[in-house]
């Protein structure tokens, strides 16, 4: 029998309320040095930095490879031995020790009414202290956490302060450090709706109505009237109730609403629904709460997921927590701007890896339509690295678990609880039960979405039964055992968590174009090239051993319809984990189709011509300008969604090409030990982008024109050999910045007719002002050792992006220097 899963949920996202005073704590006092005494009420602070929370103090320091020297042994590289990392953690000085402080006022009247202290996210090892009295603490630095601080307060000046801790080896990628996230006090009346405590599902879903069911906690005491009212999207209400409820420290209110003609949420309209909670003693109003939420099915078949009853393949990313080179610090508008990237690229699908995310990056998601699968552990009771999550995890994993749900099972665009990510129980078979263990509490607090985890290894995951345990099983890197899997295993629900492992920076290409054909025992690719200068090209040849180009999964998912889809690894470069590059040369990735600094590299392109169906796309490479080639001749990929193209250099064709499917998957294995798939080949390259294989290059015009099934010309575009630099441009991505919100600038150098110079890789020094201030800068290149957080960058192939941070309502000014080139920018505005 077929187990059906269906969901229409609620999300809590930001409070808007009227009973309830949320105040965002911004201002604070920051130092590195850890004073005994920093936590008593009289400390002198005077001579402590001014930040601004949110606040990544690591992100502003220099690289340095001495920062997080790693001696550990990746199993799932297939080591066998540890060996000395640098830059897996980002190379920026995040371990130590960080103090803030701040002061938070309170009337008379206030201290009869409740006050809760809410941190979104703090790295890590959290100590909480209220005018010098010890509160709480928290290790994990991506957990939501918060602390009724109501007994610590007095009227007037409080202060708050909190110590953080990083050790050296406690991250497999960069943590951030310091409050990097919202930091906010709630202020209610005594009785209230419990933080995280509202719960929407619908249990019935059609075109003429939905049921809504309302789960609520309220704290406090006495006899109250309840009332819920639901609004649809444009504001009205459309379904309301009162209930008369006795309160005795805690009670628990189901409501059941009909809503009627919903509009659903789904990838194309997010539509998105309020349930106001409001809670009356007589006519006044004791505490009001809003919940938003949207209306949808969704159900987890063995021949895929689907949403409101229809099939919908992953087109997914894994996306970690930095914002490239503002570090871990959240800004919401940079993380919307990934996302807005990501859908332009046909995203539909978001995967938090490894971690929680900030609760403003689930609303993004369920504002743009994007499915999100929430990740709660990399590591659980056996450790990757030394100082990591699983020195915590009998003590407070189902704390953390807990409050991740709780916090998060109301977004619409969480469709999966993700309790843990290539977790190394799985090579001994999970000998203490784990994985029920967290499965369990999860189905305590949710039993509307399913539960998954990231397995590695498939065939340890299926033998020792945790890929069954969970409700869908996720397998990284595996497209060569789809159909050993599905064969052996007829009912088991999967999908690819990670995909891909081919490694490029923007705009560098390497020649000879040559593809690694040996393999090793496992499966994995022996590729041996690893750049001198750490730049691999973008032919998508060079990949870590055990992984492979984007189109290897293309043809695998093609082949087995009924895998869920895919997450790529990554949706951006992140910092850290600079595979494979590994040897003191590189502090962040080289995974994704978009770059450290949120520019776009080739295969940008190879997915949005496979996934937007809404986009014509035409995009060719390696760019035009070669002064100093060593080869004679190199191949031209042209990604597109058009039928066929014909390639023209200085007006002579190479002939009118088209891709050429695969008559068959030259990879696949039946045994499903085979730990990798690496590596790839022209066969499968061709079957995903027209190519022609040996282009003379010449100095001119390289023109591709797109045609139709009838051979009607649709489109071209075409690339020109720049000359020598004339001018910088400056291009600000938004026109318009409210205050407080991060803007970003992309400079690119010119030559005279406007053609970008792709060699031009000089220093440049960066002056804001007016309505804003320099925040950081970068340029793509995971080589590039200069100070994120300093006003002078070196263009990396002719581009790089600057961030300002508005201050004050007005223009923007953006002055930049390179050499005898200077620009200025001023067109943004601050409203």
């Amino acid at each position: 029998m077929k187990i059906r899963i269906f969901l229409v949920i609620a999300l809590i996202t930001s409070l808007n309320i009227s009973a309830q005073n949320i105040e965002l704590l911004k201002d604070w006092k920051f130092t590195n040095y850890d004073y005994g005494a920093a936590f008593q009420e009289d400390f002198n602070d005077t001579d402590w930095e001014n930040v601004t929370v949110p606040h990544d103090w690591a992100v502003e320091g220099d690289f340095d490879f001495a920062n997080d020297v790693q001696l550990t042994m990746v199993i799932q590289d297939g080591e066998s031995t540890p060996k000395y990392r640098c830059g897996r953690s980002g190379a920026l000085p995040y371990v130590g020790v960080g103090w803030y402080r701040t002061k938070y006022h309170i009337s008379a009247a206030d201290l009869e009414q409740k006050v809760q202290l809410l941190f979104d996210g703090a790295m890590s090892n959290s100590k909480v202290y209220v005018n010098g009295a010890y509160v709480g603490e928290r290790p994990f630095g991506y957990i939501s956490f918060y602390f009724d601080i109501t007994k610590f307060l007095k009227e007037g000046a409080n202060t708050i302060a909190v110590r953080l801790e990083n050790y050296n080896s406690q991250s497999r990628w960069y943590p951030g450090a310091g409050l990097y996230r919202k930091v906010s006090t709630i202020k209610t009346n005594k009785t209230h709706v419990k933080t995280w405590g509202t719960f929407v599902t619908t249990p019935s879903v059609s075109k003429k109505k939905a049921i809504a069911n309302l789960t609520l906690e309220l704290l406090g005491n006495g006899n109250y009237t309840i009332k819920n009212e639901i609004l649809n999207p444009t504001g009205k209400i459309v379904s309301s109730k009162l209930k008369e409820v006795t309160i005795r420290d805690s009670v628990l209110v189901h409501e059941d609403f009909e809503v009627s003609q919903p509009e659903l949420w789904n990838l194309e309209t997010p539509n998105l629904y309020e349930l106001k909670t409001t809670i009356l003693k007589g006519n006044d109003v004791v505490d009001t709460y809003t919940t938003t939420f949207g209306i949808r099915t969704i159900r987890f078949e063995v021949d895929g997921f689907y949403l409101n009853d229809k099939k919908v393949r992953f087109k997914g990313v894994n996306m970690h927590h930095d914002l490239g080179p503002v570090g871990a610090a959240f800004h919401r508008e940079l993380f919307g701007r990934q996302m807005k990237k990501m859908k332009e690229m046909g995203v539909n699908a978001i995967r938090f890896s490894h971690n929680p995310p900030a609760p403003e990056a689930l609303d993004i998601c369920d504002e743009l339509g994007l499915l999100a699968i929430d990740e709660a552990f990399d590591e659980w009771q056996i450790g990757k690295v030394m100082n990591g999550y699983s020195k915590h995890f009998d003590k407070w994993s189902k704390i953390d678990l807990s409050d991740m749900i709780l916090r998060d099972r109301n977004h619409p665009s969480v469709i999966m609880w993700s309790i843990g990510n290539e977790i190394m129980e799985q090579y001994k078979h999970d000998p203490n039960k784990i994985t029920a263990y967290l499965n369990n509490i999860v189905k305590s607090l949710d039993t509307t979405r399913a539960t998954i985890a990231g397995f590695n290894s498939a065939k340890n995951a299926i033998d020792s039964g945790m890929a069954t345990t969970v409700d869908v099983a996720a397998f990284n890197y595996k497209p060569g055992v789809y159909g050993a899997i599905r064969k052996q295993n007829p009912n088991l629900k999967f999908f690819a968590s990670e995909t891909g492992g081919a490694v490029s920076v923007r705009n560098s290409y390497k020649f000879p174009v040559v593809f690694d054909t040996i393999h090793g025992k496992r499966g994995d690719s022996s590729h041996t090239v690893v750049y001198p200068d750490g730049h691999p090209g973008n032919f998508e040849t060079t990949n870590v051993p055990w992984g492979y180009p984007a189109y290897k999964e293309f043809a695998a998912q093609d082949t087995y319809t009924s895998v869920y889809g895919e997450f790529v690894w990554t949706g951006f470069d992140y910092l850290g984990e600079p595979s494979p590059y590994h040897d003191a040369k590189s502090r962040s990735s080289y995974f994704a189709p978009v770059d450290f600094v949120g520019l776009e590299k080739d295969k940008f392109y190879l997915y949005q011509s496979q996934w937007n169906k809404e986009k014509e796309v035409l995009h060719f490479f390696p760019q035009w300008t070669w002064p100093d080639l060593k080869v004679k001749s190199f191949p031209v990929v042209c990604y597109t969604s058009y039928d066929k193209a014909e390639l023209f250099v200085n007006g002579k064709s190479y002939g009118v090409k088209t891709k050429q499917p695969l008559r068959q998957l030259n990879f696949e294995s039946s045994n499903i030990a085979k730990e990798a798939s690496g590596g790839g080949n022209w066969d499968l390259f061709k079957a995903y982008a027209i190519v022609w294989d040996d282009v003379v290059y010449e100095p001119g015009e390289a023109k591709i024109v797109a045609y139709d099934k009838n051979n009607n010309k649709v489109a071209e575009t075409k690339r020109v050999t720049a000359g020598a630099p004339h001018s910088i441009k400056i291009e600000a991505e938004v026109t318009g910045l409210i205050e407080g919100e991060v803007g970003v600038y992309v400079v690119s150098v010119m030559d005279k007719d406007g053609n970008l110079c792709p060699h031009y890789n000089e220093n440049m020094t960066i002056e804001v002002s007016g309505a804003a201030k320099f925040l950081a800068s970068g340029n793509g290149d995971p080589t590039n050792m200069q100070n994120l957080s300093k006003p002078q960058r070196k263009l990396f192939n002719g581009q790089a992006v600057i961030y300002v941070q508005s201050t004050i309502k007005g223009n923007v000014i953006v002055k930049t220097t390179s050499g005898e080139l200077k620009a200025t920018h001023n067109q943004l505005l601050v409203k």
